[in-house]
């Protein structure tokens, strides 16, 4: 018998026996459709649902809404022709995978620039926060030291961040201590006079300061410690008390004296210039008994005794009188010239 025929008679047999088999027991029957009609109902679910979720973008200044067959984030981003930077924000990641409704946010990345330690890096960065860029930067912060904004404060618009590195250091340094002035009353110098004594001297004391750096620079300083090297000695001042001198036969009491340099001119034009007048600051004649002083010294109207001249009344002044100098006024330029220049005490009387 040919293969064909008896191939043909085998499948004739076996329908019968499953014709048989089903009449005998009609629930086999029954299953094998249930059967059926869930697998043909499970292929239609997954089919229809891998092209129905609807999704919307917001990226940057876009809103995308969406209808997509895709299975992740990024496939839905790839249609919605949205492209990530290497540092821009997407939430969720574009792993995850797309649910129904989902909303996918892009933040694109700009630069900020971090200043830390004086030293300005610029980074691109979506980070919300200063404290997430600067871990995105890899910038770990002392415990002293600060960041400015905050670390929980929003990147600032123009995305300046200031990190400051803080640093202490004790350091000792020398320091003068001044000497005190010891005054001394002495019966046997004119008042207003003035002598030292003794000399002092400064003393001298080492300070340790704990100082505040920031990016290298002093900002502030603490004393911790002062040790004394050497006692500072105090000046000694005699201060003149005595308010009456005798001159020839007379006494003179006066208020008090100063030590001056004393040169002398007469009203001619050599003395006083081409536009010399013969009459003082004051108004008065230029004659002998007058001087010239400086008034913030001596002041104007004041009576006087000038050692070595004699009594005068203060009613000059000068352009080269500054301090303790003064002018003696004789009647002609010769007595001028023999007067020359002295180191003299001028007796203020009045």
């Amino acid at each position: 018998m040919p293969k064909l025929a008896m191939r043909r008679d085998y499948m004739q047999r076996w329908a019968q026996v499953a014709k048989m088999r089903i009449h005998e027991k009609p629930w086999r029957l029954f299953l094998i459709a249930l059967f059926c009609f869930s697998f043909l109902a499970a292929s239609c679910v997954l089919i229809a649902g891998k092209g129905s979720y609807t999704v919307t973008v917001t990226a940057w200044d876009r809103v995308v809404r969406l209808d997509t067959s895709a299975r992740t984030v990024g496939d839905a981003l790839e249609e919605a022709n949205v492209v990530l930077g290497p540092n821009d924000y997407c939430s969720p990641g574009p792993e995850a995978p797309l649910t129904q409704g989902l909303d996918i946010k892009v933040i694109r990345a700009s630069l900020a620039f971090v200043s830390d330690g004086g030293k300005v890096s610029a980074i691109e960065t979506a980070k919300n926060t200063v404290g997430d860029l600067l871990s995105q930067a890899g910038i770990s912060l002392g415990a002293d030291d600060a960041v400015i904004p905050s670390r929980e404060q929003p990147v600032p618009d123009d995305g300046r961040v200031r990190v400051v590195r803080v640093t202490y250091a004790d350091i000792v340094e020398e320091e003068e201590i001044p000497y005190t002035i010891e005054r001394r009353n002495d019966s046997s110098l004119e008042a207003g006079l003035v002598r030292v004594l003794r000399n002092g001297t400064e003393g001298l004391a080492k300070v340790t300061f704990n100082v505040r750096y920031e990016d290298g620079v002093e900002v502030s300083r603490q004393q911790v410690s002062r040790d004394l090297v050497k006692d500072p000695s105090p000046q000694v001042l005699l201060v003149g008390t005595l308010q009456e001198v005798t001159r020839g036969s007379d006494n003179i009491r006066f208020e008090r004296a100063i030590e001056a340099v004393a040169t002398a001119y007469c009203p001619c034009t050599k003395c006083c210039g081409p536009y010399a007048n013969g009459y003082t600051h004051t108004g008065i004649l230029a004659e002998r008994g007058v001087i010239a002083v400086d008034p913030r010294v001596i002041p104007l109207g004041s009576r006087v005794y000038v050692d070595g001249y004699g009594f005068a009344v203060a009613a000059d002044t000068g352009s080269a009188i500054k301090g303790n100098r003064v002018d003696v006024c004789f009647s002609t330029h010769e007595e001028a010239l023999r007067w020359g220049r002295k180191q003299v005490k001028v007796y203020v009387i009045e």
